[in-house]
């Protein structure tokens, strides 16, 4: 009798389980991974131009590192939303205008240039392609961008939040240089680019379906 319960609750547990896990992804301010509301939210990249100087202030809260939020055991749709299965993933950092970039030059536009990582060695560590609640996540391309030092992409100005992703626990930084370009992404003379740098944390953690069977695990435990 017993063990049918167990089983039953095993059962319904995962079955519960697999329904919750279906769907889109969380919105980039709901990706943080550490179970605090306080620190959900956008944590935007403001970027400046005066005269001919960049600069770049990155909101605070929420708090540097921020948490990435497991993808493990999760079924999103549509299927450009998979590589965020199976890693942790966050896409609170979001770039941002902070003013008008009215003393850009003829053709010019503002770029973005991987310049280095941190990360756990034989960790793999992405960044996808997102883009902001207005346009919605249908836009959003979520091809893989920024995937070595030196790659460029052309920011058009708006709000845009992409997703960070990696595959093992322990602490994860990559950091940009802001500049003003030509069309092809060559920086232009006489502009001063700003570093930014974003920083992130994996924690070790069950997946929700184990969870929910360590529950079933428990209530058997506790009906005998």
């Amino acid at each position: 009798m017993h063990l049918r319960i167990f089983f039953s609750a095993a059962v319904a547990a995962l079955m519960t389980c697999e329904t919750l896990l279906a769907g889109a992804p969380p919105m980039p301010p709901m990706t943080n991974g550490d179970g605090n509301p306080a620190n959900n939210g956008m944590k935007h990249a403001n970027v400046s131009l005066t005269g001919t100087v960049l600069a770049v202030n990155i909101n605070t809260p929420p708090a540097s590192p921020v948490t990435m939020t497991s993808g493990y055991g999760m079924d999103f749709t549509p299927s450009k939303f998979d590589v965020l299965e199976d890693v942790s993933f966050n896409a609170q950092h979001g770039w941002l205008p902070d003013g008008f970039f009215t003393t850009l030059p003829a053709g010019g536009a503002i770029w973005i240039k991987r310049t280095g990582t941190t990360q756990p060695a034989g960790s793999t560590f992405k960044v996808y392609d997102g883009g902001n609640a207005i346009e919605g996540m249908g836009a959003w391309s979520m091809n893989e961008i920024y995937a070595n030092n030196g790659d460029l992409w052309q920011w058009d100005g708006v709000m845009q939040h992409d997703y960070f992703t990696a595959d093992m626990p322990g602490s994860y930084s990559m950091s940009f240089e802001v500049f003003v370009g030509d069309a092809v992404g060559d920086a232009v003379a006489g502009f001063t680019p700003a570093p930014a740098t974003f920083q992130f944390i994996v924690l070790p953690e069950p997946s929700a379906c184990a969870l929910a069977l360590l529950a079933a695990v428990g209530l058997f435990c506790r009906r005998r």
